[in-house]
């Protein structure tokens, strides 16, 4: 049976400044051992100006759709998750700053006047974020695109519009794209309808989202930080790598917790992490969410297409050779990894799905059930039951369902079978691959489990 392969659209935000610096790597980025590079604003609360389209919306989103009370919900839920605030303020302001030309109004913005900004793209919003000198933010506006369909009640083959806002205003605070798959703040958006669901999963922040904005705004207190640097050897000489993967897990829930995108001279950073211990994890960027995709705007990762050089996946050793890392209370742990010359990753899983649908969204499963997976990509053909595994012991893989599957994608797909116990707890867990070879391969959050009260 040959099953339809839906894509995701990518939401690109545009970052240009008026003096244009380094973007953010989604969580702090030092410039030096002296300092921290301010990404982020310096004054707080923030004020946003909601255009007077919001009360009066176009045709593109669905008559009743309350647009002013949910761009209140998208706020909120970065304002509870981290210090920042905003403040509401109105405006007769229908369009964002030129690039080049900022007004000093914050604005969001859902007027027809914003075609000309999409063209012929179908992303369903943009961001422009301006900063001065010393690269704090001054300035960041939000468009929707009016050439797209947004509701807010889960009609199907609309963008929801809380998630798009919840979204975007994560890069008006200062971040970057995530690659953790259930990230709000991951760099691509399902309508409504995919895997026959309403697609509300991005309007919950995870936690990889919310500790990116407590490492902005903070609060701080009593936590701790994982950094280091990612090295290779190409010709005898050592060689940093850009644009890897280095996420964290917890050990005792295997919660994907943060994650960071190494910057070209290797550094990674996990800032915020709760006390405990962390299973680190680094891979290239190679599957759902792509190297290139990280930051569309440039900045630190102009230039990254692709992880390079590229690696196989591995987990990072810590102290006396064991796989975990232990974070105590205001204490920054220096972890850096060599990664041995090896080949190229040959086991790439690209896509996730369930309900006969492929994607790039994450699976929204629900506790005390049992659900049929997809995975597709490079190499996953030659994966084993026995080779498949979740980062939770609550989470298993029902031995004697793994099938082929027939889908029209130019690579293997299989299936499986996933139950999830009643006792999980809510949060972002990975699918963990290793092939005949012992190659592993990781889908970081490629399953998000919410609370019965986020499912609405």
């Amino acid at each position: 049976m040959i099953r339809r392969s839906l894509s995701l659209i990518i939401i690109t935000s545009v970052f240009l400044a008026a003096r244009p610096q380094p973007s953010q790597a989604y969580t702090l980025q030092y410039r030096d051992s002296s300092g921290i590079l301010a990404r982020r604003w310096l004054t707080n609360p923030i004020l946003i100006s909601f255009s007077s389209s919001l009360a009066a919306p176009p045709a593109n989103i669905k008559v009743g759709s309350d647009v002013i009370e949910t761009a209140r919900h998208a706020l909120r839920h970065w304002s509870a998750a981290s210090n920042v605030r905003f403040i509401e303020l109105t405006s007769q302001v229908q369009a964002i700053s030129p690039p080049n030309s900022g007004d000093g109004i914050n604005v969001i913005t859902v007027s027809t006047e914003s075609g000309p900004l999409f063209g012929s793209s179908d992303n369903p919003a943009l961001t422009r974020v301006f900063y001065d000198s010393s690269g704090a933010i001054v300035e960041a506006d939000i468009a929707l695109n009016p050439h797209e369909l947004f509701s807010t009640d889960g009609t199907p083959g609309t963008y929801d519009l809380e998630s798009t806002l919840t979204h975007e205003i994560g890069h008006l605070i200062g971040l970057d794209h995530s690659a953790v798959i259930a990230a709000t703040m991951q760099p691509r958006q399902a309508k409504n309808g995919m895997y026959g669901l309403p697609a509300f999963t991005q309007r919950t922040l995870s936690n990889d989202d919310k500790i990116a904005a407590r490492s902005l705004y903070g609060p701080r207190n009593g936590t701790g930080s994982i950094s280091g640097k990612l090295i290779t050897s190409s010709g005898g000489r050592a060689e940093t790598i850009f644009g890897a993967h280095v996420f964290a897990e917890e050990v005792a829930t295997g919660r994907v917790v943060a994650g960071s995108v190494t910057l070209a001279n290797g550094d990674y950073h996990l800032e915020d992490l709760p006390p405990g211990e962390y299973r680190l994890i680094a891979q290239s960027l190679n599957g759902p969410v792509a190297a290139r995709d990280i930051s569309p705007g440039g900045g630190s990762y102009l230039g990254l297409v692709d992880t390079t050089p590229s690696f196989r996946s591995f987990v990072g050793l810590g102290p006396n050779l064991a796989e975990a890392t232990t974070v105590k209370p205001n204490v920054a742990v220096d972890s850096s990894f060599f990664v041995l010359s090896t080949p190229p990753p040959s086991l790439k899983p690209a896509v996730i799905g369930m309900n006969d649908e492929l994607s790039t969204a994450p699976l929204p499963l629900e506790p005390g059930k049992t659900f049929t997976i997809y995975v597709g990509g490079p190499g996953v053909d030659g994966i084993k039951a026995d080779d498949i595994s979740l980062s939770s012991s609550l989470l298993t893989v029902n031995l004697g369902t793994l099938r082929d599957e027939e889908f029209d994608v130019p690579y293997p797909v299989i299936s499986f079978e996933i139950t999830v116990a009643r006792n999980i707890q809510p949060g972002d867990y990975s699918i963990r691959l290793r092939s005949s070879s012992n190659e592993l391969a990781y889908l970081p959050g490629a399953i998000t489990v919410e609370s019965p009260s986020n499912r609405k």
